[in-house]
């Protein structure tokens, strides 16, 4: 771009055109039960976290009774489970992993869960945002929403390359590793980033969770930080609407949970995520941390005994969905030639005797 006008450069440079005090958040996209299998992918590979899982694509989760629509309320919800009735699966229990065909850069993500298959030993759930931009963790993963075995509180985690580190600042959860860097020394390999929800703030994960209806986790995506919030169910804000014409507004809803910003280029670190759901079973963390876990080692000697020969443990191991929602900043969407267009006016008057040249 060429620009034949020195006191255009000045302008550009002051103008409140190029930021915004708040954001102003507009629907994206909607992922409801309307449309939901729709727009995601089955993953039906090995588990990459080597859990005792089998992956079914969509045609095998539906004939087995893994997903369906449940339209028994005034708002149909997506529900997604695992199988929990047979004894000794094959190769790990039957279960599912998504992932959204559409991938994102920044954002407000809304997750309305209104159960979750949490809590249960053996399982590891997760909702959470990873990117298609190569071998992982190239490109970052957001963990919104994450627990393992019998834990009682949500874990939210970033995972990256290095040079990524975050501040213990602005958030009430309580911070357990401040390096994102998923090699990073004096960490557990693979470890991340870490908050975990503040235990007084209510049911967060698990049980308790489901039996108050479940809650919103709402993701703030920006370039200077990533934060989290939750609300239980009785307390999710107004403007968190299912109407399209709501416009949600982060700044009202005082201090989140988790706020991932410091010293992190948070664009040089994050590209392109997609929208993932899934159940694990054992495998890296749950199948690791079962030891450590007296609830979960006193049922059985190993996570894998356990999943393997109890399926009437996983009759709650299911995800009831109301919606995931995905805002975008409108103040970041800048059409050039109507920005410019604006600045050369403010200037010129609309007079044609300098030009620009996009």
């Amino acid at each position: 771009m060429q620009l034949r006008s020195s006191p255009l450069l000045a302008l550009a440079a002051s103008t409140s055109i190029f930021s915004a005090t708040h954001a102003h958040y507009t629907l994206s996209d909607s992922y409801t039960a309307a449309n939901w299998f729709q727009s995601f992918l089955f993953y039906d590979q090995a588990d990459p976290t080597n859990g005792f899982v089998q992956y079914k694509n969509l045609a095998d989760a539906a004939k087995n009774g893994l997903i369906s629509i449940d339209s028994s309320t005034s708002e149909p919800a997506v529900y997604m489970g695992v199988d929990h009735t047979s004894t000794n699966p094959a190769g790990g229990r039957a279960s599912v992993r998504i992932s959204s065909k559409k991938s994102y850069n920044h954002g407000l993500f809304i997750f309305d869960l209104e159960h979750t298959p949490s809590g249960i030993c053996g399982t590891w759930p997760a909702a959470w945002l990873l990117s298609d931009s190569g071998a992982w963790p190239k490109g970052g993963e957001i963990d919104v929403f994450e627990g393992a075995n019998d834990q009682a509180y949500n874990k939210m985690t970033l995972h990256t390359t290095p040079d990524c580190a975050i501040q213990h600042t602005g958030f009430s959860g309580d911070l357990e590793t401040a390096n994102c860097d998923v090699n990073a020394q004096g960490q557990g390999k693979n470890m991340g980033c870490g908050i975990r929800h503040p235990m007084a703030r209510g049911a967060s994960f698990g049980p308790g969770m489901n039996t108050i209806g479940g809650g919103v986790y709402a993701t703030v995506w920006t370039s200077t930080d990533i934060q989290i919030f939750h609300f239980p169910r009785a307390d999710v804000p107004a403007d968190i609407s299912s109407s399209p014409s709501a416009h949600p507004d982060p700044s009202t809803w005082g201090m989140p949970v988790a706020r991932f910003g410091g010293a992190c280029n948070i664009d040089a670190h994050f590209q392109n995520l997609n929208i993932m759901f899934n159940t694990a079973f054992c495998g890296d963390w749950a199948g690791q941390a079962w030891a450590n876990s007296t609830g979960c080692a006193a049922k059985a000697p190993t996570c894998e005994a356990y999943v393997r020969d109890h399926p009437e443990a996983f009759k709650e191991a299911y995800w009831m969905i109301r919606s995931v929602k995905v805002y975008e900043d409108r103040d970041q969407v800048v059409d050039k030639r109507g920005v410019w267009s604006k600045l050369w006016h403010k200037l010129t008057g609309g007079s044609s005797n300098d030009e620009v040249i996009l």
